[in-house]
């Protein structure tokens, strides 16, 4: 597809505007002269044919006109009157050469968008932005956004307008950290995502964290800090990434944990290598197990950061639009995407108590959720992996009796296994701590709302440690 000069016009996507009578299609014109605008390109009597010919420019605004868009395109036009049909050719035609005609209506400049509100150009400059500021200066809360992105949030009741008129939806409570009571820091992340597709290029990866900057924490804005800002999102191995270990190795996959360091194998005892040798030690962790189970958890986590691009679209079971969370119980496919993210989070954070030496041991039902779905499944298909590969760095961990014993994991790391019911359709119902079995089993409340909150047996996650993504 032909590059368009930069000071053309060009599509960003195509929307539909229905009447009774008749449907038109419309492009989303962004230039470097002012707002995006929208002009009509053609009219149909089909409301439905009209949203497939706007889905359909769109893919090849974005990826371009290959074979299958083609296809797509000549049909669309057989069902279509002689003039639309010439108009939808005529569209497809601009896209394909990278040549959009300029608009008959009259665009309105930048300058004239700001010189038309006053108060807006007078906010541009009033304290408000703060140019010379350091943190300790400031009275309103900082949110760092990493892609290196920092806000001043001096009117907190316009952010949280903003992020929930685009579907934000605040943290549980037990989730939020102490000094953030409204999910100040989810807001701004949300309204930060780039939502806009980059024209003429696909996403292949998409990263981001944010943090609420504090003084009394030792962090500092950019412009003043002594300190140069890092961020770590992955070591560049799809299969294996999470928080900084420990103890680290280099393999053909980048730096990973050293998980012969990490967990050693006890020494003494009998050496025979039999599950049911009475004179053997009892059951470890091992080198070889854990290093199965982070590259799983790693890569679920990954899948539902992915997911997480659905927004709060419900899941209506298995398509290919979701790579992980039609893999949870039904009871959790009409969740926000708020709750999504700190789903994926949750096999973050497994994946990281491994990384830093320690037992994946759930703190609060999610965490149960993605260790149960890790041990049942993902680490079966991730030991699979490895072994057709022959991946040599794997095969250097020192072996033992209790490699790959996903039945003693379940037995040893969870309190209870209350969760697998939520996986047998036989049992709908059983999470609502009001219903019959849950009462006689005392198993709490399991509602998808409660996931998140801490175990009282075990130590809560810091709440200042931001998402991944």
């Amino acid at each position: 597809m032909a590059e368009l000069s930069s000071s053309s016009y060009f599509p960003q996507d195509f929307l539909c505007e229905h009447a009774r009578s008749k449907h038109r299609v419309l492009a989303r014109l962004s230039h470097d002269r002012g707002p995006d605008q929208l002009q009509a390109v053609l009219t149909c009597g089909s409301p439905l044919l009209a949203q497939r010919i706007a889905r359909l420019l769109t893919t090849i605004a974005e990826e371009g006109l290959g074979t299958g868009t083609t296809a797509r395109a000549t049909a669309l036009a057989a069902d279509l009157p002689d003039a639309p049909a010439a108009s939808l050719r005529k569209v497809v035609e601009h896209l394909q050469s990278g040549v959009w005609p300029t608009p008959e209506t009259t665009s309105v400049s930048w300058e004239e968008v700001f010189a038309r509100d006053p108060a807006d150009h007078e906010e541009e400059n009033d304290e408000h932005t703060m140019p010379q500021a350091r943190l300790s200066d400031l009275t309103a809360p900082v949110v760092r956004v990493v892609q290196l992105r920092e806000f001043y949030v001096h009117d907190k009741e316009r952010l949280h307008r903003a992020a929930r008129a685009r579907g934000f939806e605040p943290a549980p409570e037990t989730e939020r950290p102490n000094h953030d009571p409204e999910d100040l820091v989810g807001a701004v992340m949300h309204l930060a995502d780039p939502l806009d597709p980059v024209p003429g290029a696909g996403t292949i990866a998409e990263e981001s964290s944010a943090k609420w900057l504090r003084v009394d924490h030792g962090d500092e804005v950019i412009d003043w800090s002594s300190q140069t800002i890092k961020e770590t999102f992955h070591s560049g191995a799809r299969l294996r990434r999470g928080p900084d270990p420990v103890h680290t190795r280099e393999t053909q996959w980048g730096t990973l944990p050293d998980f012969a360091q990490l967990f050693p194998l006890p020494d003494g005892g009998c050496d025979c290598n039999k599950v049911d040798c009475p004179d053997c030690e009892s059951w470890t962790l091992t080198p070889r197990t854990a290093d199965i189970l982070y590259s799983a958890l790693s890569m679920m986590a990954d899948e539902a950061y992915d997911d997480v691009k659905n927004g709060d679209r419900p899941v209506t079971g298995k398509d290919d639009a979701w790579m992980f969370f039609d893999t949870l119980p039904r009871v959790t496919w009409q969740m926000p995407v708020q709750w999504r993210r700190l789903m994926a989070r949750a096999c973050d954070d497994l994946a990281g108590d491994l990384a830093a030496g320690r037992e994946p041991r759930p703190r609060c039902r999610a965490e149960e959720v993605a260790l149960f779905l890790a041990l049942e499944s993902e680490a079966q298909v991730h030991l699979e992996m490895t072994q057709d590969r022959e991946d040599a760095d794997h095969e250097a961990l020192p072996e033992h009796r209790d490699d790959y014993t996903w039945d003693f994991c379940l037995d040893i790391l969870f309190e209870d296994h209350d969760v697998m019911l939520l996986f047998d359709p036989r049992f709908d119902g059983v999470e609502d701590p009001g219903s019959e079995l849950n009462r006689i089993q005392a198993m709490g409340d399991m509602r998808p709302q409660s996931w998140f909150e801490n175990f009282g047996s075990q130590d809560p996650r810091d709440l200042d440690r931001g998402f991944r993504r």
